[in-house]
């Protein structure tokens, strides 16, 4: 090649270069999503887990006791809400009536939690017991604000690092101060959402705030603060909103505040789902998009909204699950289920497909499988007769996709508006046996019928239960928060979109499709620069590392000046969030250590280990 041809060819090079820049530029993203990694590349399972022999075998994981009022309703859903959440964080834990603490030995356990806001009327004991056995080495989280103020916290609350106290604050808003978990320093979230009540109190100097509490006025109060007192720590979280599933990460959060070094398992995925995808949506007609840009909703799909999603997916790497769902008919009955081929559905399931992502089942038709009384009635959706008929819709799903997709296996399932019963779980795994990932929701709302909200975790039935978090375009602080919450516990981010967002007046706002997806990549460009190492996964992916994570045994040993580390049934490479005040180094090749916090100190770390055994030193930076 001459000297003028390689000219020509760099000249064209950065022109493609410059194009693609205006064109991001134009729909609101920034330069950042082009430094992003690709796609990881799906996630190594091990049919059998490594079977190396452990070099640390005894049970090394903290013992906690949970406190709680099982004649209080909001109790017991902050005690079911605290034992999940320890779970996760692999601490094995018991759980005591809260009248009941006169028969117990605090210095059995590594840390106390008061998951009660009762304790004044109710701790039958003095609180000054459980204090003394903080100041000789113990570990407390007072996991919601006091009921009422009385003897009981007159005589303990200086031990909590209080100086003074007032009335009680309604806020409406929260600042993270520090790293409570990874992502959260400096964020604000507000709104009636997080509308609750703290007490107003002023803390030691030498208390360590992570969030403040704000009201309407301006006026603030320490939310969460953790406090040295004697050889141990209490931690305090100001609220009463810890019982909500939505604040499970925030109290996981609050747990780690009391030890300087902790480790746990995360699945460190990050799922993109889109609702719908295919569907006969895209056949339908809309005067918004008439007006606006002059085209059919099918013209307006494959014109504007699927090149703008692919644009984003492609700057960051992300991969998309698309849900499949075959026809909008309300039949329940197989006898009448009639289906005709859809050019559209054609085109963008194979769209979908070419573009390296997966194809999920969604439903024969959006009808969800319940029987009568399954869904609200004011949703005016057709119940199924029985469960045979469910599983037949869902055989025509299949000889569907496998007509119009052939190199398609549906290996996830995502129920039609987040309804789904046992009899239509069995329905599911009966139709479609390959079906690995089941996806409800994460969040119980309070919504009436059979809502299918799930915890990560693996069923008995081997099905990974991976659910939604987050949902739309644009999400609020609501929204943004959970996101953040997850992440923290659980190391994933797990959202769904809705394409019909600008037909909805809820979910769209009134914005127009330009506004969301401003909206939405100002969103996905803070989550991939502020968590730069999350791997993008499809569902059957995300449900892989979900099993890696779910299946690993850690057993640490936590000394002085370095973390001895097994893990027992090692299905793959499994990560963990590591929060110390040292700065970690690996001893060899056996882990991989990256800092995750902003800045330098304390702060968390995500460890990648890669062999059952690992040793981490800790140095003082």
């Amino acid at each position: 090649m001459n000297k003028n041809c390689k000219n020509l060819m760099v000249l064209l090079g950065l022109c493609v270069a410059f194009a693609v820049v205006i064109l991001i530029s134009n729909n609101g993203m920034t330069l950042r999503g082009l430094t992003m990694q690709p796609a990881s590349a799906a996630v190594a399972l091990l049919d059998e887990a490594d079977s190396e022999p452990l070099q640390v075998t005894e049970a090394t994981s903290p013992q906690a006791l949970v406190l709680y009022s099982p004649q209080r309703q909001d109790s017991v859903e902050y005690e079911e809400n605290v034992r999940i959440a320890l779970k996760h964080l692999r601490i094995e834990a018991d759980t005591l009536e809260l009248a009941r603490t006169q028969s117990v030995s605090y210095t059995d356990y590594e840390m106390v939690i008061l998951a009660s806001a009762y304790w004044e009327e109710e701790l039958t004991d003095s609180a000054a017991r459980l204090m003394n056995y903080v100041e000789s080495g113990g570990k407390l989280l007072l996991a919601t604000v006091p009921e009422s103020i009385g003897t009981q916290f007159d005589a303990s609350y200086r031990r909590m690092g209080i100086v003074d106290f007032g009335d009680y604050l309604n806020y409406n808003s929260i600042t993270f101060a520090q790293e409570l978990l990874p992502g959260l320093t400096g964020r604000s979230f507000s709104g009636e959402t997080f509308a609750d009540v703290a007490l107003s109190v002023t803390l030691e100097n030498s208390a360590r705030v992570y969030a403040w509490a704000e009201d309407a006025e301006g006026r603030r109060t320490p939310l969460i603060w953790s406090y040295d007192c004697g050889q141990g720590r209490v931690t305090v979280f100001n609220s009463t909103s810890g019982r909500g599933d939505f604040w499970r990460g925030i109290v996981a959060g609050c747990i780690n505040t009391l030890s300087d070094t902790v480790m746990y398992p995360v699945i460190n995925a990050l799922c993109l789902f889109i609702d719908d995808f295919p569907s006969p949506q895209y056949e339908s007609e809309s005067d918004v998009v008439r007006e606006e840009y002059n085209r059919s909703a099918r013209e307006f799909y494959r014109d504007i909204w699927w090149p703008d999603m692919l644009q984003i997916a492609n700057a960051y790497g992300d991969v998309y699950t698309g849900l499949f769902v075959a026809t909008y008919n309300a039949e329940t009955d197989p006898a009448r289920q009639t289906y005709t081929e859809s050019s559209t559905e054609l085109y963008f399931g194979n769209s979908l497909l070419k573009n390296g992502y997966e194809m999920g089942a969604h439903g024969y038709n959006h009808q969800p499988l319940t029987l009568a009384g399954g869904t609200p009635d004011e949703l005016h959706y057709t119940p199924w007769a029985s469960v045979q008929n469910m599983t037949a819709s869902l055989q025509t799903l299949r000889d569907i996709t496998a007509q119009l997709f052939p190199a398609v296996t549906l290996r996830s399932y995502v129920p039609p508006s987040n309804y789904l019963s046992d009899e239509g779980r069995r329905a599911v795994l009966e139709a479609l046996p390959e079906v690995e990932v089941i996806s409800g929701i994460y969040t119980d709302e309070e919504e009436e019928g059979q809502v299918y909200v799930q915890d990560f975790t693996v069923a008995e039935d081997g099905i990974a239960e991976f659910p939604r978090v987050t949902s739309g375009m644009a999400p609020d602080d609501y929204e943004q928060m959970s996101a953040f919450s997850a992440l923290g516990l659980y190391g994933v981010v797990s959202h769904f979109i809705h394409p019909d967002d600008i037909f909805d007046a809820e979910r769209g706002g009134g914005k127009s499709w330009e506004e969301l997806y401003r909206s939405y990549c100002a969103w996905l460009g803070d989550l991939h620069e502020t968590f730069p190492w999350l791997r993008a996964l499809s569902a059957t992916e995300a449900g892989d590392a979900l099993r890696i994570c779910d299946a690993a045994v850690p057993h640490l040993l936590f000394e002085e000046n370095q973390i001895t580390g097994s893990v027992e049934n090692l299905l793959g490479p499994v990560s963990f969030y590591l929060k110390t005040d040292r700065t970690p180094r690996a001893a060899d090749d056996a882990c991989t250590i990256r800092r995750i916090s902003p800045g330098n100190g304390g702060g968390y770390y995500l460890v990648t280990v890669q062999r059952p055994n690992f040793t981490i030193r800790l140095v003082t930076a």
